[in-house]
């Protein structure tokens, strides 16, 4: 579901509870508009208020640590690329022959992670880039070092697309979502049957109608809000691709 319907979705849940409440507020007997009813309904609702407010906290604590955790992950990803190029331009020949595979990779996982500004490359998409760095990998593996300044640059080069390799399929398993659907379904019927409490003893005037609007806008952009940070690649707050586009650029240096 893209994330625009998806607000579009919960903002017209939870404003129709505030209709339905205005609807049942006009076809409700007097008597149940006395204080001590209105009383208990206002603490139960404000119950389910209080509940609400704690899971929305929840599930935007949530995504946003996704989010931030992500990001710091493609950092440090490009700081790697970035230290993997120098240190096989470090170990000679044989490892400057290894830089145009890891520039192939590094192109590959760019146009994965952000296909929206990926340039076309006609028969680079052969591989995906999980291969491509298991290719670079085996080929740093097979290098033989004869002196101690060639050794250490592989044993850093080593460590380096072993990093690379942990990361790239750590970022694979987190591709699904962390926030729990279901607790976004229970707190959208929870915030319905609010607003419908809202509307039972609202009077019916433009006023209170426009300031519901507002108030279920609100929450349903936060929704929208969660639903986007969960998903990091892609919706109207993205992760930047800048710190690998920089990491390109100084592999591609000369």
């Amino acid at each position: 579901m893209g994330i625009a319907l998806y607000g579009l979705i919960a903002f017209m849940i939870i404003f129709s509870g505030a209709m339905v409440g205005f609807l049942l507020g006009r076809l409700m007997p007097e008597h149940y508009r006395q204080d001590a009813t209105r009383r208990i309904v206002q603490t139960s609702m404000g119950m389910v208020s209080l509940l609400s407010a704690l899971v929305l906290g929840l599930l935007v604590a949530t995504a946003k640590n996704k989010f931030d955790t992500t990001n710091k992950q493609i950092e440090e990803f490009a700081a790697n690329l970035m230290w993997l190029d120098r240190e096989l331009i470090n170990y000679g020949e044989d490892g400057k022959a290894i830089t145009p595979l890891l520039k192939q990779f590094a192109l590959s996982k760019l146009a994965a992670s952000w296909p929206q500004n990926a340039e076309p490359r006609p028969g680079a998409d052969a591989l995906p880039s999980w291969r491509l760095l298991e290719n670079v990998q085996q080929k740093v593996r097979a290098l033989a070092p004869q002196t101690d300044a060639q050794r250490s640059a592989l044993t850093n080069a080593l460590e380096i697309t072993n990093e690379l390799n942990k990361t790239s399929w750590l970022q694979r398993a987190q591709e699904s979502g962390h926030v729990p659907h279901p607790f976004i379904f229970i707190l959208v019927g929870w915030l319905c049957l609010l607003f419908v409490s809202f509307g039972l003893f609202a009077p019916y005037n433009m006023l209170a109608v426009v300031a519901l609007l507002i108030c279920a806008a609100s929450l349903a952009g936060a929704l929208t809000l969660v639903a986007d940070m969960d998903r990091p690649f892609e919706g109207f707050i993205t992760i930047s691709s800048q710190p690998l586009q920089d990491g390109l650029a100084v592999i591609m240096s000369p």
